[in-house]
């Protein structure tokens, strides 16, 4: 694949691969997991509240994507609101979150996964780390159709997991309503995680050129696809928390068995074959969201540098194949726990602008200030929210760690504005989808 082919996805591919990038299944498998240990029996209500929470992003994307349709996705979004020094800012700073990201992802598969399913020597877990994105990349220059045809296929299969198996778990433990049953900022604390189950959606931002149908596609794409991953994972938030028995100590002594609950309900309301489905479909999303990120990025090196398509993605497979080398020196789960927190301090920081610069954009081609203003400041708050609870708490080191990449980027970037535009456009790709609405 050299070239982008415009108008050439239909919409059902768009939605595949916002709704692999949220990964339903491996959302419950780890980020559940946070969500439980926080707010214990309350896990449904805090999901609940969560994903209501980040209905606010989800509300500025929307619009964002309803109206700009491009392979430039966040950076096309703030290029039109604020212009070219901000937008590339923006821009850089949100391909350091997905590019870290993959290597995060594929760390966390072969340092924690692997080990669990073969008895995985050292120099075996950091050759996975290795040939994991090798595989992505090999898949995502094949083309857009063949990714997202895979993505599709596993991520409907994980929603039909899902709740089967919940389904299977209430008609043993029968149905109570969600319970109150810890302090606010514990409820409040694991509504944060929660809200960032759902987060990843955004990838078909990136999609925009390619969708049929350009921004309709795109906006419906990443609506529908919060909506079905809010669902599913709010509904296992709640059969989990049944199937621990719906009390705080039974939550306590689920989690302190297993940071797998999903898998443990499984085996125990199921058994047989099940369990092994579970854990095919949790690797499967994994892999998926891989290739959702792998893609999305892709797309973003390509607008931000103009270099062709397939060596876009040949650049972010160099970095993340570095960052994920180190781990043969640091450890491959190290480099997994800083690549999150960079990945989120990143994430957080250029959702951030991208909620303040709605003000702008709602004023430019909506013409209406007036209702930009509080979403723009509700995105905002909830993206420095996520900030504090996911990075900043975690200490002094965990801040810098984040905090020092995402700024040196973001700078970078800005400073070198129009001028770097000018230089890197001598050979412009082709035109972007025009706005449409």
């Amino acid at each position: 694949m050299k070239e982008l082919r415009k108008s050439s996805v239909p919409g059902y591919m768009i939605f595949a691969q916002s709704l692999s990038s949220i990964a339903p299944l491996s959302s419950t498998a780890a980020l559940l997991t946070i969500v439980m240990a926080q707010s214990l029996a309350s896990a449904p209500l805090a999901t609940i509240l969560g994903v209501a929470m980040y209905g606010i992003w989800v509300a500025i994307g929307y619009s964002y994507s309803k109206v700009i349709a491009s392979y430039g996705g966040t950076y096309e979004f703030a290029r039109r609101s604020a212009g070219e020094g901000i937008a590339r800012a923006v821009g850089w700073t949100y391909w350091l979150s997905y590019t870290v990201y993959i290597s995060a992802i594929s760390s966390y598969f072969a340092g924690a996964m692997l080990p669990v399913l073969l008895p995985a020597s050292r120099p075996l877990t950091e050759l996975a780390a290795i040939l994991v994105p090798l595989a992505v990349a090999g898949l995502a220059v094949t083309g857009t159709t063949a990714p997202l045809g895979i993505t599709l296929f596993t991520s409907a299969a994980e929603v039909v997991v899902i709740v089967l198996l919940g389904a299977l778990v209430l008609m043993r433990t029968g149905l109570r309503p969600p319970s109150l049953s810890v302090a606010p900022q514990d409820l409040f604390a694991g509504s944060m995680a929660a809200a960032f189950t759902v987060a990843g959606g955004g990838a078909s931002f990136f999609m925009g050129y390619e969708a049929r149908r350009g921004s309709r596609d795109v906006s419906l794409s990443f609506l529908a696809a919060f909506l079905v991953g809010a669902a599913t994972i709010s509904f296992a938030a709640y059969y989990e928390v049944a199937a621990a028995g719906f009390t705080d100590q039974g939550v306590s002594s689920l989690l302190a068995e297993t940071q797998y609950p999903g898998l443990w309900v499984a085996e125990r309301f199921v058994g047989g074959w099940f369990p092994y489905l579970y854990v095919a479909l949790t690797l499967s999303s994994l892999f998926g969201t891989l290739v959702a990120a792998f893609m999305a990025v892709q797309r973003l090196t390509y607008a931000l540098t103009g270099i062709r398509v397939d060596r876009s993605a040949m650049l972010v497979l160099a970095v993340v194949v570095g960052v994920n080398l180190v781990g043969a020196v640091a450890g491959v789960l190290n480099v997994y726990f800083y690549s999150v927190i960079v990945s989120l301090t990143a994430l957080f920081t250029s959702h951030s602008a991208i909620s303040l610069l709605y003000a702008a954009f709602s004023r430019r081609y909506l013409r209406s200030a007036a209702k930009g203003l509080p979403l723009a400041v509700g995105g905002a708050a909830l993206m420095i929210a996520g900030l504090y609870y996911e990075v900043i708490s975690q200490g002094l080191r965990a801040a810098l760690v984040g905090v020092l990449p995402t700024v040196c980027v973001a700078a970078a970037a800005g400073l070198g504005g129009a001028a770097a535009f000018r230089a890197l456009y001598r050979r412009s790709p082709p035109s972007q989808a025009q706005l449409s609405s």
